[in-house]
Protein backbone atom coordinates (compact mmCIF):
# COMPACT_ATOMS: atom_id res chain seq x y z
CA UNK A 1 0.00 0.00 0.00
CA UNK A 2 2.68 2.43 0.82
CA UNK A 3 4.64 1.61 -2.46
CA UNK A 4 1.02 2.19 -4.22
CA UNK A 5 1.08 5.66 -2.42
CA UNK A 6 4.42 6.59 -3.28
CA UNK A 7 3.91 6.06 -7.26
CA UNK A 8 0.56 7.60 -7.41
CA UNK A 9 2.53 11.19 -5.40
CA UNK A 10 5.98 10.68 -7.79
CA UNK A 11 3.10 10.78 -10.97
CA UNK A 12 0.99 13.48 -9.61
CA UNK A 13 4.32 15.22 -9.16
CA UNK A 14 5.56 15.03 -12.39
CA UNK A 15 2.04 16.15 -13.79
CA UNK A 16 2.24 19.19 -11.92
CA UNK A 17 5.95 20.04 -13.28
CA UNK A 18 5.31 19.95 -16.93
CA UNK A 19 2.10 21.93 -16.38
CA UNK A 20 3.87 24.78 -14.88
CA UNK A 21 6.77 24.89 -17.38
CA UNK A 22 4.30 24.92 -19.97
CA UNK A 23 2.09 28.04 -18.07
CA UNK A 24 6.12 29.65 -17.75
CA UNK A 25 7.74 29.09 -21.06
CA UNK A 26 9.52 26.70 -19.87
CA UNK A 27 11.47 23.48 -22.18
CA UNK A 28 9.07 22.87 -24.83
CA UNK A 29 6.58 25.96 -24.72
CA UNK A 30 5.71 27.59 -27.40
CA UNK A 31 4.90 25.55 -31.31
CA UNK A 32 8.91 26.63 -32.31
CA UNK A 33 11.62 23.71 -32.79
CA UNK A 34 14.26 25.66 -31.80
CA UNK A 35 14.97 26.37 -27.99
CA UNK A 36 14.95 29.82 -26.29
CA UNK A 37 17.31 32.39 -26.68
CA UNK A 38 19.81 31.72 -23.83
CA UNK A 39 18.27 28.53 -22.79
CA UNK A 40 19.05 24.98 -23.42
CA UNK A 41 18.16 21.90 -21.85
CA UNK A 42 17.60 21.98 -18.49
CA UNK A 43 17.70 25.87 -18.04
CA UNK A 44 21.36 25.73 -18.81
CA UNK A 45 22.53 28.77 -21.29
CA UNK A 46 23.79 28.52 -24.70
CA UNK A 47 26.82 30.59 -25.72
CA UNK A 48 26.44 32.49 -28.45
CA UNK A 49 30.24 34.03 -28.84
CA UNK A 50 31.72 30.54 -29.65
CA UNK A 51 34.90 31.23 -33.26
CA UNK A 52 32.81 28.31 -35.46
CA UNK A 53 33.12 28.54 -38.83
CA UNK A 54 29.76 29.05 -40.80
CA UNK A 55 30.96 29.05 -44.46
CA UNK A 56 33.64 26.66 -46.52
CA UNK A 57 37.44 28.14 -45.82
CA UNK A 58 38.68 30.15 -48.38
CA UNK A 59 42.59 29.42 -48.53
CA UNK A 60 44.55 32.53 -49.12
CA UNK A 61 48.11 31.60 -48.70
CA UNK A 62 50.84 30.44 -51.10
CA UNK A 63 48.74 27.79 -53.73
CA UNK A 64 52.37 25.77 -53.88
CA UNK A 65 51.97 25.15 -50.47
CA UNK A 66 48.87 22.45 -51.35
CA UNK A 67 50.72 21.38 -54.26
CA UNK A 68 55.00 20.54 -53.03
CA UNK A 69 57.18 20.15 -55.51
CA UNK A 70 57.81 16.23 -56.36
CA UNK A 71 60.65 14.72 -55.00
CA UNK A 72 63.58 14.67 -57.53
CA UNK A 73 64.71 10.53 -57.96
CA UNK A 74 68.26 9.85 -57.28
CA UNK A 75 70.40 10.65 -60.57
CA UNK A 76 70.99 8.01 -63.07
CA UNK A 77 74.61 7.78 -64.42
CA UNK A 78 74.35 8.49 -67.76
CA UNK A 79 76.70 6.14 -69.49
CA UNK A 80 78.20 8.32 -72.10
CA UNK A 81 79.46 9.82 -68.49
CA UNK A 82 81.62 6.72 -68.20
CA UNK A 83 85.24 6.65 -68.87
CA UNK A 84 86.01 4.56 -72.11
CA UNK A 85 87.83 1.58 -71.27
CA UNK A 86 91.85 1.50 -71.97
CA UNK A 87 94.68 -0.84 -72.79
CA UNK A 88 98.22 -0.46 -72.42
CA UNK A 89 97.12 3.25 -71.91
CA UNK A 90 95.49 3.50 -74.89
CA UNK A 91 91.60 4.59 -74.97
CA UNK A 92 89.10 2.34 -76.66
CA UNK A 93 86.25 3.97 -78.69
CA UNK A 94 83.34 2.14 -78.77
CA UNK A 95 80.15 2.47 -80.17
CA UNK A 96 78.09 0.67 -77.39
CA UNK A 97 79.01 -0.51 -73.82
CA UNK A 98 80.29 -3.87 -74.75
CA UNK A 99 84.08 -4.91 -75.54
CA UNK A 100 85.62 -8.27 -76.43
CA UNK A 101 88.82 -9.13 -76.06
CA UNK A 102 91.07 -11.68 -78.11
CA UNK A 103 94.58 -13.07 -76.66
CA UNK A 104 97.19 -14.67 -78.43
CA UNK A 105 98.51 -17.76 -76.06
CA UNK A 106 100.27 -19.45 -78.76
CA UNK A 107 103.80 -21.16 -78.22
CA UNK A 108 105.61 -18.14 -79.64
CA UNK A 109 104.06 -15.70 -76.91
CA UNK A 110 106.47 -17.68 -74.31
CA UNK A 111 109.42 -16.20 -75.83
CA UNK A 112 111.41 -13.09 -75.58
CA UNK A 113 111.61 -12.41 -71.15
CA UNK A 114 111.58 -8.78 -70.38
CA UNK A 115 111.09 -6.50 -67.54
CA UNK A 116 107.87 -5.19 -66.70
CA UNK A 117 105.66 -4.26 -64.03
CA UNK A 118 102.91 -6.34 -61.93
CA UNK A 119 99.72 -5.79 -61.17
CA UNK A 120 100.70 -5.04 -57.29
CA UNK A 121 103.54 -2.43 -58.74
CA UNK A 122 106.28 -4.60 -58.61
CA UNK A 123 109.28 -5.18 -60.91
CA UNK A 124 109.21 -8.31 -62.92
CA UNK A 125 110.42 -10.24 -66.18
CA UNK A 126 108.54 -12.23 -68.04
CA UNK A 127 107.31 -14.01 -71.55
CA UNK A 128 105.44 -12.15 -74.18
CA UNK A 129 101.78 -13.33 -72.59
CA UNK A 130 102.81 -12.98 -68.91
CA UNK A 131 103.38 -9.06 -69.73
CA UNK A 132 100.06 -9.36 -72.42
CA UNK A 133 98.02 -10.57 -69.42
CA UNK A 134 99.09 -8.52 -66.94
CA UNK A 135 97.75 -5.55 -69.52
CA UNK A 136 94.48 -7.24 -69.98
CA UNK A 137 93.34 -8.05 -66.34
CA UNK A 138 94.50 -3.81 -65.99
CA UNK A 139 91.70 -2.90 -68.64
CA UNK A 140 89.28 -5.41 -67.18
CA UNK A 141 89.51 -4.38 -63.51
CA UNK A 142 88.92 -0.82 -65.15
CA UNK A 143 85.91 -1.05 -66.43
CA UNK A 144 83.31 0.91 -66.05
CA UNK A 145 80.03 -0.51 -64.34
CA UNK A 146 77.62 0.33 -67.31
CA UNK A 147 80.01 -2.43 -69.76
CA UNK A 148 79.93 -5.43 -70.71
CA UNK A 149 82.89 -7.90 -71.90
CA UNK A 150 84.11 -11.58 -73.09
CA UNK A 151 87.24 -13.12 -74.05
CA UNK A 152 88.84 -15.16 -76.17
CA UNK A 153 92.26 -16.93 -75.80
CA UNK A 154 93.44 -18.76 -78.83
CA UNK A 155 96.25 -20.84 -79.99
CA UNK A 156 95.07 -23.35 -83.02
CA UNK A 157 91.94 -23.57 -80.76
CA UNK A 158 89.99 -21.31 -78.90
CA UNK A 159 88.93 -20.78 -75.52
CA UNK A 160 86.47 -18.87 -74.05
CA UNK A 161 85.62 -17.04 -70.84
CA UNK A 162 81.43 -17.23 -71.37
CA UNK A 163 79.55 -17.97 -73.44
CA UNK A 164 77.96 -14.60 -73.87
CA UNK A 165 78.81 -11.16 -72.73
CA UNK A 166 78.96 -10.50 -69.23
CA UNK A 167 78.66 -7.74 -67.23
CA UNK A 168 81.55 -5.65 -65.75
CA UNK A 169 80.49 -6.32 -62.07
CA UNK A 170 82.72 -6.23 -59.64
CA UNK A 171 82.54 -10.21 -59.50
CA UNK A 172 82.74 -10.80 -63.06
CA UNK A 173 85.67 -8.76 -63.04
CA UNK A 174 87.93 -10.96 -60.75
CA UNK A 175 86.50 -14.04 -62.30
CA UNK A 176 87.93 -13.42 -65.62
CA UNK A 177 91.15 -12.28 -64.01
CA UNK A 178 91.63 -15.21 -62.46
CA UNK A 179 91.25 -16.92 -65.86
CA UNK A 180 93.41 -15.15 -67.50
CA UNK A 181 95.88 -15.41 -64.85
CA UNK A 182 95.92 -19.31 -65.38
CA UNK A 183 96.46 -19.31 -69.42
CA UNK A 184 99.99 -20.59 -70.40
CA UNK A 185 101.35 -20.26 -73.58
CA UNK A 186 101.06 -23.50 -76.07
CA UNK A 187 100.46 -24.65 -79.90
CA UNK A 188 100.23 -22.71 -82.71
CA UNK A 189 98.26 -19.55 -84.28
CA UNK A 190 94.95 -19.40 -85.56
CA UNK A 191 94.00 -16.03 -85.33
CA UNK A 192 91.32 -15.82 -87.86
CA UNK A 193 89.22 -18.44 -86.23
CA UNK A 194 89.52 -16.66 -82.66
CA UNK A 195 88.68 -12.62 -84.13
CA UNK A 196 85.66 -14.72 -86.43
CA UNK A 197 84.33 -16.10 -82.60
CA UNK A 198 84.19 -12.92 -81.38
CA UNK A 199 82.53 -11.54 -84.04
CA UNK A 200 80.11 -13.72 -83.88
CA UNK A 201 78.68 -11.46 -81.16
CA UNK A 202 76.92 -9.07 -83.49
CA UNK A 203 75.72 -6.77 -81.17
CA UNK A 204 79.40 -5.84 -79.77
CA UNK A 205 81.44 -3.26 -81.89
CA UNK A 206 84.58 -2.98 -79.88
CA UNK A 207 87.31 -6.01 -80.71
CA UNK A 208 90.48 -5.83 -78.90
CA UNK A 209 93.22 -8.05 -80.44
CA UNK A 210 96.39 -8.95 -78.44
CA UNK A 211 99.17 -10.78 -80.34
CA UNK A 212 102.58 -10.97 -81.77
CA UNK A 213 100.74 -11.75 -85.13
CA UNK A 214 102.11 -14.98 -86.64
CA UNK A 215 99.43 -16.84 -87.80
CA UNK A 216 99.90 -20.10 -89.05
CA UNK A 217 96.46 -22.66 -88.79
CA UNK A 218 93.11 -22.89 -89.05
CA UNK A 219 92.30 -20.60 -92.93
CA UNK A 220 92.34 -22.05 -95.89
CA UNK A 221 94.63 -21.32 -97.97
CA UNK A 222 96.98 -20.86 -94.93
CA UNK A 223 98.61 -17.89 -95.52
CA UNK A 224 98.21 -14.49 -93.58
CA UNK A 225 96.21 -13.15 -96.60
CA UNK A 226 93.92 -15.98 -95.48
CA UNK A 227 92.81 -14.80 -92.40
CA UNK A 228 92.83 -11.07 -93.32
CA UNK A 229 90.21 -12.10 -95.44
CA UNK A 230 88.59 -14.37 -93.02
CA UNK A 231 88.18 -11.67 -90.80
CA UNK A 232 87.08 -9.06 -92.94
CA UNK A 233 84.16 -11.53 -94.01
CA UNK A 234 83.10 -11.98 -90.54
CA UNK A 235 82.90 -8.76 -89.70
CA UNK A 236 79.31 -8.09 -91.26
CA UNK A 237 78.41 -5.79 -88.09
CA UNK A 238 81.33 -3.14 -88.70
CA UNK A 239 82.85 -3.73 -85.38
CA UNK A 240 86.30 -1.32 -84.98
CA UNK A 241 89.25 -3.85 -83.95
CA UNK A 242 92.07 -2.63 -82.30
CA UNK A 243 95.45 -4.52 -82.77
CA UNK A 244 98.42 -4.47 -80.06
CA UNK A 245 100.80 -5.85 -81.56
CA UNK A 246 103.36 -7.49 -78.84
CA UNK A 247 107.28 -7.22 -80.12
CA UNK A 248 105.71 -7.89 -83.91
CA UNK A 249 108.04 -7.13 -86.38
CA UNK A 250 108.73 -7.40 -90.51
CA UNK A 251 105.28 -9.42 -92.05
CA UNK A 252 103.52 -10.18 -88.96
CA UNK A 253 103.46 -6.21 -88.04
CA UNK A 254 102.03 -5.67 -91.14
CA UNK A 255 99.36 -8.61 -90.62
CA UNK A 256 98.31 -6.58 -87.41
CA UNK A 257 98.50 -3.41 -89.15
CA UNK A 258 96.01 -4.54 -91.96
CA UNK A 259 93.58 -6.46 -89.32
CA UNK A 260 93.55 -3.33 -88.16
CA UNK A 261 92.81 -1.08 -90.34
CA UNK A 262 90.62 -2.84 -92.49
CA UNK A 263 88.51 -2.44 -90.03
CA UNK A 264 88.72 1.30 -89.12
CA UNK A 265 91.02 0.51 -85.84
CA UNK A 266 94.48 1.71 -84.81
CA UNK A 267 97.66 -0.82 -84.34
CA UNK A 268 99.87 0.23 -81.45
CA UNK A 269 103.40 -1.19 -80.92
CA UNK A 270 103.62 -2.84 -77.39
CA UNK A 271 106.53 -4.53 -75.94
Amino acid sequence: MIRSAARCLAALLLVTSLAAAQSTGGPGAGTGTNPPAGGGAGGAPVATDLDLPLDKPVFTGDPNDLNPPPVTPPDTPDPRDEPPPTIYGEEITTEGSTIFYVLDISGSMGWDSRSYTDIEGRTRNGNRLERAKVELIRSISALSRNFSFNIIAFDCGTRQWQRSMQEATDGNKQSASAWVRALQPVGATGTGPAVCLALGARDNKAVVLLTDGAPCCGSSPETMDGHRRMIRTANRQGATINVFGIAASGSYRSFCQNIAGDSGGSYFDVP
